[in-house]
């Protein structure tokens, strides 16, 4: 009897232990659901999801180049305008090649200057000379003339064999003073001409040196970023001090113009057959569908996209693909924030495929 009971009192345990994790199984408590799942207000219609968004999109403002965030002008909600500062990006090292750039513009415009004068010199040089050779010219041809008269006179006896070489070498000395002062002509031009390409060499340099004065200053100005439009600043991401890269795919200032929204919806390709331009469109919160909006079409995007917004049903496919249609609504009378998820429902023109 023992023996018996010894076998029989560990089944006996087993099985009740079985009966009551059975029990407790069993007993799964019902969540009361928070709020009753959307519900499509057209007959035929398309259910998607979509993301609200600044009517321009959002703007994320990357840095055009790398560096640590320096100076930040705007915080969260602010109403900026357009090419109003919204940060800057460290800016001591290229504000220092500017400066640079400013002294070697300087210089150069010196140079030119320098050069201008020299001009100046060099043209009343060949002024000078010019009036030198004709007084030269001049004074030969009179002593040319006067020599020839002479000859004439010598050889019908009239003036002396002394009188007639003074007038020859007379002639001869104003021939070689025409000649010099014309060989000075020629060198003055010719100290002209150089003076004028110096000072042409000298203006391509101090318009290469303002070019790249310029864009080191165009470098300085995109290191502070400035708002595209008008519009409200949606986040912040960074703070001062931080660094900042420009192939980042968060931008420390995201943007948008939120006095008229929009809806960029997520329609998968195999719905798409069903969507048309012109649609309407209704859009719920996500957990409240009696604060829904009706939307305006906008636009279909022609490009089909991987699908990002997922739901997280079990039945969902990761690998689905979406079009992508963009609706624009007036802010109704609750709050609707910049990237909000909402459900959309959108007026087909036969049932879409389930």
């Amino acid at each position: 009897m023992t023996k018996w009971l010894s076998i029989v009192g560990p089944l006996l345990g087993l099985v009740l232990i079985a009966a009551w994790v059975t029990a407790s199984a069993r007993r799964v408590p019902h969540e009361k659901a928070l709020a009753a799942p959307p519900t499509a207000p057209y007959e035929n219609s398309i259910a998607a999801t979509g993301i609200v968004e600044a009517s321009d999109r959002n703007y994320n403002l990357a840095p055009p180049v790398s560096g640590q965030l320096s100076m930040l002008y705007v915080k969260e909600n602010d109403i900026v305008h357009r090419d109003d500062k919204l940060y800057t990006i460290d800016d001591r090292e290229q504000r220092t090649v500017v400066e640079q750039a400013d002294a070697n513009v300087l210089k150069a415009r010196a140079t030119v200057q320098t050069a201008q004068a020299d001009i100046l010199t060099q043209q009343a040089n060949v002024n000078s000379a010019t009036a030198a050779v004709d007084t030269a010219k001049a004074t030969y041809e009179d002593a040319a003339q006067i020599a020839e008269r002479n000859e004439g006179l010598h050889q019908g006896g009239v003036i002396s064999d002394q009188a007639n070489m003074t007038s020859a070498k007379t002639r001869d000395a104003d021939r070689a003073r025409w000649q010099q002062t014309a060989a000075q002509l020629k060198q003055a031009e010719a100290q002209l001409h150089n003076a004028e390409a110096a000072l042409s060499e000298q203006q391509a340099n101090l318009q290469t040196m303002i070019a790249t004065r310029n864009q080191q200053k165009v470098l300085l100005d995109k290191m502070t970023v400035r708002a595209p439009a008008d519009g409200k600043i949606l986040q912040i991401n960074n703070r001062v001090g931080e660094y900042l890269s420009s192939t980042s795919g968060t931008s420390p200032v995201l943007f948008g113009d939120t006095d008229s929204l929009m809806v960029r919806v997520d329609v998968d390709e195999i719905n798409a057959s069903h969507v048309l331009p012109g649609s309407l469109a209704t859009a719920m919160l996500k957990g409240d569908s009696t604060r829904q909006f009706p939307m305006q079409f906008v636009r279909i995007v022609p490009y089909m996209v991987p699908k990002q917004n997922l739901t997280g049903s079990n039945s969902e496919r990761v690998d689905v693909r979406v079009l992508q249609l963009e609706f624009r609504f007036e802010p109704p009378q609750f709050p609707v924030y910049v990237g909000q998820q909402v459900d959309v429902f959108i007026h087909a023109q036969e049932r879409a495929s389930r």
